[in-house]
């Protein structure tokens, strides 16, 4: 019974702080200065890109979006 608790806390601390990381709405690449939603496609390496919270502040940071997602 124990161990089903501490397995079912476990999975609750691991799904909050997923949630947490996935805040943003956007991710953007510095490198080709595009955007996207969190779960789009053609994000490899989510850790080389940058949160954006809003469509309004990539564009104004100068993202353009991605042709894939189409955020």
């Amino acid at each position: 019974m124990m161990k089903k608790i501490s397995l079912a806390l476990a999975m609750i601390c691991m799904v909050s702080s997923f949630s947490t990381a996935l805040a943003a709405e956007y991710l953007g690449n510095p490198r080709s200065m595009k955007f996207h939603y969190t779960d789009c496609r053609t994000i490899k390496h989510p850790e080389n890109f940058v949160t954006i919270e809003s469509r309004d502040e990539a564009i104004a940071e100068g993202y353009v979006p991605c042709g894939v997602c189409n955020p």
